[in-house]
């Protein structure tokens, strides 16, 4: 159950799509061992759209995080309330540790700044009109991208191999997962050789494993 549940009998349920922004608060809720529930969403299907997810998440996107009566969206904010929920789990320095900020400043850099440019590779279509326009917002997009991995990369190589030094958090998790999103880039993340060394030691990890295993994913799946 929930650390801090919505009610006493409440199990979390994960509203989710294949390889999408779920798979962070997915892999985090392994890592804890908490029971939860995954519920599908095909966005395929038009499923998002459905009145009663709509009435979850009037985005109509995922991942949607329900504890009991409380319901949250944005993964980034999912992952922070589950690391908050549940300390023993060693996944986010505590309030006052030494490397609270850090963790804190990376997981809202990597969802403001590089998922946005990942939003802007992926969605194009979302933000111009016109194929021409479309592919220069994608160039410009990679090339941005290609500044901040070698930005992340350098910082791994002074203090690696996770973001916040020798300490694994769920930063690492939700960083693995905007790399995942790059396979289909010229230079992918996993081009970097710090941040490859990451991505391998969080992809190893038995709560990685088994979030992709169910979401019926491998890193190198089709673009979709």
């Amino acid at each position: 159950m929930g650390g801090k549940p919505g009610d006493e009998n409440s199990v979390y349920r994960l509203f989710w799509d294949r390889g999408s922004a779920n798979m962070a608060p997915h892999a985090v809720l392994r890592e804890i061992g908490c029971p939860f529930e995954l519920v599908r969403v095909d966005g395929a299907k038009g499923e998002n759209r459905n009145p009663a997810y709509l009435a979850l998440n009037p985005h109509h996107r995922v991942p949607t995080l329900v504890d009991g009566r409380k319901v949250i969206y944005e993964s980034a904010a999912i992952v922070l309330y589950l690391c908050e929920n549940h300390p023993g789990a060693g996944l986010m320095p505590a309030i006052g540790a030494p490397s609270r900020h850090l963790f804190l400043q990376w997981l809202f850099y990597f969802t403001n700044t590089l998922q946005e440019e990942l939003q802007h590779w992926w969605h194009a279509d979302h933000y111009l009109d016109g194929e021409a326009a479309r592919a220069e917002l994608k160039a410009i997009a990679e090339r941005r991208m290609g500044v901040m991995f070698g930005k992340i990369d350098a910082g791994l190589t002074a203090a690696g191999p996770y973001m916040l030094g020798q300490d694994f958090s769920a930063a690492d998790i939700f960083l693995v997962m905007l790399c995942r999103w790059t396979r289909g880039m010229a230079r992918p993340a996993t081009s970097y050789p710090n941040l490859n060394r990451l991505i391998g030691l969080v992809t190893a990890r038995p709560a990685w494993a088994a979030m992709m295993k169910a979401e019926g994913i491998d890193w190198n799946g089709p673009l979709a």
